[in-house]
């Protein structure tokens, strides 16, 4: 796309040609994005890529508040980190399965160790990513989904 501004408004009046643009313009729009994850190195890395992709990040650490926060707003991806182990993320997952009618349209992604357990649990989510995993590709996947 290509922009072009002749005039512009200065003071409530408009001026003469200000400036042209002439090289293309590029513009991604934002996704809002929910991550929930209790990693805080994995969380500031995921942060760094998400921006460079620009979504609108909210970050919750636990369970709880990812449900209020699901309740409150609407999210067009959710990055769900769950723990079986340390049993971590599983309200937030259950109450996404239990909603899936209510979240059409939200894209849930889930990252999480390597197990049967987790492929199980996980088997309705739109992709599980597993660990280790880099989060400029955890990132990408989820602006497929934008």
């Amino acid at each position: 796309m290509r922009c072009s501004l002749a005039r512009v408004r200065q003071g409530g009046r408009l001026a003469g040609a200000a400036f042209a643009r002439t090289r293309p313009m590029s513009v991604t729009p934002s996704c809002p994005i929910l991550v929930v994850h209790e990693d805080d190195l994995f969380r500031r890395k995921l942060i760094a890529a998400l921006d460079e992709r620009h979504f609108t990040v909210t970050f919750i650490g636990d369970g709880e508040e990812a449900v209020a926060a699901l309740q409150e707003k609407k999210y067009r991806v959710i990055l769900l980190g769950v723990d079986l182990a340390a049993r971590r993320g599983l309200q937030a997952f259950e109450y996404v399965r239990g909603h899936r009618q209510e979240l059409n349209g939200t894209t849930l992604l889930v990252v999480g160790e390597s197990s049967p357990e987790l492929r199980t649990l996980a088997s309705f989510a739109d992709e599980t990513l597993l660990k280790p995993v880099d989060a400029a590709y955890v990132a990408d996947r989820a602006r497929n989904y934008c």
